[in-house]
């Protein structure tokens, strides 16, 4: 019963800290339903942010009264309110759906990434009033959206949020991928059809917004390779060369496309269990156990490992303790995928290079002739016998 308590005081608390969070960037006031009402409620700096993403004339010099109709009307456009609505991810565009589908929508259950960067564009805005959270979309935007609606945009748009699921999904996997292998990728799992001119310039609009992968020369790589002038980057094309591509079923493939997703693999479970003796706190654990994750995919050296169970109070009462932990990291990181390996794990690798051994011969009949040294040795490697098996 203890347990069910604490769960649902764990429950309230998160729900309370949710709303606290929403209330803060309400606007503290009835709900209004025109656009330029709430677009009022912004102040100049928001609103020339706004005027600049929709290249409105002189949004810099305009004072507020007269930036306000500027943005509005702007806004009205078919085509620019189509490109507003391209930039929402997933969540805030299925949040926006479902404000735009009511006159407010009245919720304390949502993330704040459901809203922020919508509202902060003036797709809609979140309201605290009599004690009530309400969401509201502007109706002029509602008229826009309803005509888009008909033509072939909300395909359009699954369509565009799908490639950016594949590139994420491909960039958490293997760090780097060519355009033309994404592109093959792409589409030996899906119906429509995709080529490089149509995937740059819809990739380049989710990079400008900060998608955590980006293009360099023929390959679509992780934006962290930035940080080294993507020297990087020949670096892990290079390590993996000879080395196939790990490519999942398109569910499982997908699942890489929430940037800290990693599979939960049995040597994971088997290192969580032995880590829960050690610190009782369970989050403690998870937290350990993404971080021992985090260091096995980057390759880190055994002393990082032993750094950080040493920061959480992991104390070993022998060697032969210390030993057993250290085989369940050696585990993990043995069935971990790494960008080197072209998202395989070490062990996976290991059994493809092995089964492409060819078996050595049985014992030769009398009746072969005698190999001579510069002959092609007879196990098939390719060699000359001298260089193979009659060293």
């Amino acid at each position: 019963m203890s347990k069910q308590v604490n769960h649902d005081e764990l429950k309230k608390a998160v729900l309370d800290s949710v709303r606290k969070i929403n209330i803060k960037n309400a606007a503290h006031t009835a709900p209004v339903y025109s656009l330029a009402e709430i677009l009022a409620l912004k102040n100049v700096t928001e609103l020339q942010q706004i005027g600049k993403a929709l290249h409105v004339k002189y949004y810099g010099k305009l004072p507020k009264t007269e930036l306000i109709p500027a943005i509005a009307e702007t806004m009205k456009k078919e085509h620019l309110l189509r490109n507003l609505l391209y930039n929402l991810d997933e969540m805030e565009w299925e949040f926006f759906l479902k404000v735009a589908a009511t006159k407010h929508l009245l919720t304390e259950k949502v993330y704040i990434d459901s809203y922020y960067l919508p509202q902060s564009m003036g797709l809609l805005q979140c309201f605290y009033h009599n004690d009530k959270l309400w969401f509201v979309v502007p109706e002029e935007l509602k008229d826009v959206y309803r005509k888009l609606a008909e033509t072939d945009f909300p395909e359009d748009k699954r369509f565009r949020d799908l490639l950016n699921n594949y590139a994420i999904a491909a960039i958490s996997l293997y760090g780097v991928i060519s355009q033309d292998e994404f592109v093959a990728l792409f589409n030996s799992q899906n119906k429509r059809q995709t080529n490089i001119d149509e995937i740059f310039p819809i990739l380049l609009d989710y990079i400008y917004a900060d998608a955590g992968y980006c293009f360099w020369d023929e390959y679509i790589v992780d934006s962290d390779f930035e940080e080294d002038d993507f020297a990087g980057v020949q670096r892990l094309v290079s390590s993996r060369q000879g080395k196939p591509r790990y490519t999942p079923s398109r569910e499982e493939f997908l699942k890489y496309s929430v940037w800290d997703y990693y599979e939960v693999t049995p040597q994971l479970i088997a290192l969580k269990r032995q880590l829960s003796k050690f610190i009782t706190d369970p989050d403690t654990v998870l937290d350990i156990l993404d971080e021992i994750h985090d260091l096995s995919a980057s390759e880190a050296r055994t002393q990082e490992y032993f750094d950080l169970l040493d920061s959480a109070g992991v104390v070993f009462i022998s060697m032969e303790q210390a030993g057993e932990m250290m085989q369940l990291i050696v585990d993990v990181q043995n069935n971990t995928r790494l960008w080197c390996n072209y998202g395989h794990t070490p062990s996976e690798l290991f059994s493809l290079e092995k089964s492409k051994l060819r078996p050595l011969p049985a014992d030769r009949p009398k009746s072969i002739r005698e190999v001579g040294r510069n002959d092609p040795c007879p196990c098939g490697s390719g060699k000359k016998y001298k260089k193979c098996c009659g060293r």
